[in-house]
């Protein structure tokens, strides 16, 4: 065979060599590649299995029992008298009226001032702002009375918020409030009506929302008791430079509110109210006030009442069909707390404080 030929023949032999080794690593890298592959994919697949065996067993467990869970509140039974149709439409009669009651309205420096039956005391009455002559009318004899009167000033309240009134043969003051009173800042609401001094709060009610196994939305009421006065300054109305920006076009969605009583005023069962949007509402005078403190500031004391003090969900029984006494039956279980008959009003004014209740 000729040299050359002969070489050119090695060469491809040699290739042919060359091609079945580079072959064979191909195969076994391959081989080594899918093994681990496989191997990898097993522990992957049962982690995923795991994990949608956990949810199928939530899926499968009792809607009931997942609705118990998200129930964490203890029970509270509270007995309300129900008003019927023949209550709400009685009028008192005259005679069955306070005075403040049958003269309601004082008309002072163009501005029209309403009672609430609470009184003043003497040692806070003020200086002499004049006499005046008030109006009442009697709905069944269609009857109208006057009655003359003296006005006072109330000592540590602006009289842009409220002025007295001391009815002719009578020794009791009255205090008549401004409904329209609209202070510019947080800082005049305070001092105006000397707030620090005269109001009382009383507990935070928090609406708590979960779904039934249909889907539809329902709220609890859950109440918090013994929330401590300088745990609401400080958190609510401390920023006294902000602004009073309410708007009765504008709609609070309320998340938290405190009951507020101003005895000296005759205000009770009224309320302060934090929002959605990051306000202090307040429909304290009649008429809404709002100042944006902020959502953080909101959330930050949703949070503390939440963290901090134990709720108690509201169940209202009518003490009509239930009881003939004064105290509640405690329920079954451990988780119903007693409660003497308390008596619930429902508040709307100017989109504020849509509920409140208090003692």
């Amino acid at each position: 065979m000729p040299n050359t030929l002969k070489q050119e023949m090695e060469k491809e032999f040699d290739k042919e060599k060359n091609y079945d080794a580079i072959l064979a690593k191909t195969k076994a890298k391959t081989m080594k590649k899918a093994f681990r592959i496989r191997y990898v994919s097993i522990p992957i697949c049962a982690i995923v299995i795991a994990i949608l065996g956990i949810q199928a067993t939530n899926m499968l467990k009792p809607q009931d029992a997942i609705m118990q869970e998200t129930s964490k509140w203890q029970e509270k039974e509270v007995y309300v008298n129900s008003m019927t149709e023949s209550d709400i439409a009685i009028v008192p009669r005259w005679e069955d009226l306070t005075i403040c009651e049958q003269f309601p309205t004082v008309a002072y420096h163009n501005k029209n001032y309403n009672c609430k039956n609470g009184k003043v005391p003497a040692q806070n009455i003020g200086e002499n702002l004049g006499n005046a002559t008030l109006t009442g009318y009697d709905t069944y004899t269609k009857k109208t009375y006057t009655q003359n009167a003296t006005l006072y000033a109330i000592d540590t309240l602006s009289q842009e918020c409220a002025i007295a009134v001391q009815f002719e043969g009578t020794t009791d003051y009255y205090a008549y409030s401004n409904a329209y009173y609209s202070p510019k800042t947080l800082g005049n609401f305070i001092e105006d009506l000397n707030l620090k001094e005269i109001i009382s709060f009383g507990s935070v009610w928090y609406e708590d929302s979960y779904s039934d196994k249909e889907g539809n939305l329902h709220y609890n009421t859950i109440e918090f008791s013994n929330v401590e006065d300088e745990t609401i300054w400080n958190m609510l109305f401390s920023d006294t430079s902000l602004k009073n920006i309410y708007h009765d076009t504008l709609v609070y969605h309320k998340i938290m509110t405190i009951s507020v009583d101003i005895p000296i005023l005759g205000y009770k069962n009224i309320g302060c109210s934090v929002t959605e949007e990051g306000y202090l509402v307040t429909n304290i005078l009649d008429t809404g006030k709002a100042f944006e403190i902020g959502k953080e500031k909101v959330q930050e004391f949703v949070n503390y009442i939440l963290d901090n003090y134990e709720g108690y969900k509201i169940i209202y029984v009518d003490a009509n069909e239930n009881r003939s006494d004064n105290t509640s039956i405690s329920g079954e279980g451990d988780n119903i707390v007693e409660e003497q008959i308390v008596t619930v009003e429902n508040t709307m004014t100017d989109n504020v404080i849509s509920h409140s209740i208090g003692e």
